[in-house]
């Protein structure tokens, strides 16, 4: 589905966060207020070093408190690379999928999306979104940990 207007962000990037840095963001959800989720790593069993690079996308946008109460209405699953068509996936509930961003496929911009799709494989599927003002800022106003799952057996 075409993504809701009052959910898209101005720019975005994939980036990488030291699994430290994660867990820092992840107590900031309860000690500044601000929106996201995180997830129970060890009731899913997932043990990660605090060293390990955490792959996610960052957004952007002058409007990023709106944009981050929004998302935070969501169940927002995962984020995963289309690399056939140049865009990215966001998974919310148990079946809603939205095109969340599209980019130009070029060799060079394909291969950044391969090399966040492996990060995240590395990790388990652990990844996270950040939603910020700025790209270039150190402050989320929107954090969520997410892993990719595979789809349940039917």
């Amino acid at each position: 589905m075409e993504l809701p207007e009052n959910l898209v962000g101005e720019k975005w990037a994939f980036v990488q966060l030291p699994f430290s840095a994660v867990q820092e963001e992840i107590s900031s959800l309860d000690t500044n207020l601000v929106f996201g989720a995180s997830l129970d790593l060890d009731l899913l069993g997932i043990e990660i070093d605090d060293k390990t690079l955490i792959p996610g996308l960052a957004v952007a946008s002058s409007r990023a408190k709106p944009l981050a109460a929004w998302m935070n209405g969501l169940e927002v699953c995962s984020i995963e690379a289309d690399l056939s068509r140049g865009r990215l996936i966001l998974s919310v509930g148990i079946s809603g999928r939205y095109i969340y961003a599209t980019y130009n496929k070029t060799p060079e911009t394909t291969s950044e999306a391969e090399a966040w799709e492996a990060a995240k494989k590395e990790c388990g599927g652990l990844h996270f979104l950040a939603i910020q003002g700025d790209l270039d800022s150190d402050d989320c106003v929107g954090f969520w940990l997410l892993l990719d799952l595979p789809p349940p057996p039917v």
